[in-house]
């Protein structure tokens, strides 16, 4: 699966690139990560060295966009990147050894962390943005069947380029709102 993910993040950068009409290709670019170059090693095996496996979130809200279903609590909005951007800015620097908590842990042993994102994606869901319910689903069940290798809910909720991406969105919807609020 982790290979395929490494395809989806390609297909998805292609897609961004390639005019409407040629999205399809960016499918087949991506598949074409899987072909083994050099030495027997794919490009896919080379990003999956370079930033490791991304999320079940990530790997949702990837295909919900080359679907063409851009969530608007993503593509507009601010709160769900900036939910993405201070989990992150929590976990990672506490997990690096920055502070005598580390957050990270609490996912090898997740009722806790389950029981308080429960709540949050409930309140979301009842604000009008089932989505939040639907990637927390979503994830919980790819957690339980042990899709990924990780054994800590953190790495199926969150991962680095999804902390990234979610920081770029922030800024960008928050500076599209500025301006056009003037």
């Amino acid at each position: 699966m982790s290979m395929l993910a490494q395809a989806l993040l390609v297909a998805w950068a292609m897609a961004l690139l390639m005019p409407r009409r040629l999205k399809f290709l960016a499918s087949l670019i991506g598949l074409l990560t899987q072909i083994p170059l050099s030495q027997g090693v794919s490009t896919a095996m080379a990003m999956r060295g370079l930033w490791g496996d991304p999320s079940i979130t990530t790997l949702q809200l990837l295909i919900l966009s080359l679907i063409g279903f851009t969530p608007t609590a993503f593509s507009r909005g601010w709160r769900g990147p900036a939910f993405i951007v201070a989990i992150a800015a929590l976990i990672y620097p506490m997990a690096l050894g920055l502070g005598d908590v580390d957050p990270y842990r609490l996912g090898y042993q997740p009722w806790l962390l389950v029981a308080v994102l429960g709540a949050a994606a409930i309140a979301a869901w009842w604000q009008g943005q089932p989505l939040y319910l639907w990637l927390l689903a979503v994830d919980l069940l790819a957690f339980a069947a042990g899709l990924q290798e990780s054994t800590n809910l953190w790495d199926t909720l969150l991962d680095p380029l999804l902390a990234v991406a979610a920081l770029c969105l922030l800024i960008r919807n928050c500076w599209h709102n500025t301006r056009h609020d003037r």
